[in-house]
């Protein structure tokens, strides 16, 4: 690997040191409330870095998510700020969650734009609602990106969606100082930039591995925890999560390879 080719990864670069450096600060100055926040501000930095910040009405997909991601992170702040009920966090979660999917599904404004993107719009939503249900930490969500990266690498789709994985991952792994665990608005830019990564090789191909790889983060997060609580001992947590969200990547493979 030289030097050309390191530059490719200096997203995730970017998205480690500022997602180290905002939750090194905010626990310094005891705010661990912020300091979760980390995740979604790094990948925000890094998505940025790789993609630019387009705001003139972005029409691909690809061009649509750093903005998005902004948007995601800036939304976080504002729910972590109020001291309010938490099920005023939640609610205002959905909202972040249902217009990140509308903005994922083209944006569409007019009656028969919205009725041609409904089920897309739909699938994209429960997606991120489940999702940001199962992202209790720093390293849930490492794991789950992880086996996204790890599909997205076999199934290769075109288009750099594995180095936008890699930055997210990153992100997930410099928030780990913050703290184990994540409040629902520190949960929001992760679930988006997450449901995107894995919606988007769906909407733009559709292929069988493409569905695949969606589906390899979901089960790490839904059936990980299951199967560890199934299978007890010692090394239980880890099996389940491998079992749970390495069968898609392998079947993927297998798709690939074709056997």
């Amino acid at each position: 690997m030289d030097l050309d080719s390191l530059w490719y990864w200096r997203g995730a670069g970017l998205a480690l040191v500022v997602a180290l450096a905002w939750a090194g600060l905010l626990r310094g100055l005891r705010r661990p409330e912020l300091a979760t926040l980390s995740a979604g501000i790094g990948l925000a930095a890094g998505w940025v870095l790789m993609l630019g910040l387009q705001t003139a009405s972005p029409r691909q997909l690809l061009e649509r998510l750093p903005l998005l991601s902004v948007a995601a992170a800036a939304a976080a702040l504002l729910l972590a700020l109020p001291a309010g009920a938490r099920r005023w966090h939640v609610a205002g979660a959905v909202v972040v969650l249902a217009a990140a999917a509308w903005w994922l599904a083209g944006a569409p404004l007019a009656p028969a734009d919205l009725r041609r993107a409904a089920i897309p719009l739909l699938g994209l939503l429960l997606l991120a609602i489940g999702v940001q249900l199962r992202l209790g930490g720093p390293w849930q969500a490492a794991a789950a990106l992880a086996f996204l990266l790890a599909g997205l690498w076999v199934a290769a789709p075109i288009g750099p969606w594995k180095l936008l994985a890699a930055a997210v991952l990153a992100a997930a792994l410099g928030a780990v100082p913050a703290g184990p665990g994540w409040s629902v608005a520190a949960r929001v830019p992760v679930a988006v930039a997450l449901t995107a990564l894995a919606a988007a090789p769906v909407l733009a191909r559709g292929a069988t591995a493409d569905w695949l790889v969606a589906a390899a983060p979901v089960a790490a997060l839904w059936l990980g925890p299951a199967l560890a609580n199934h299978l007890g001992g010692g090394r239980a947590q880890a099996v389940g999560w491998l079992l749970a969200g390495g069968t898609p990547v392998l079947f993927t493979w297998l798709l690939v390879r074709g056997l």
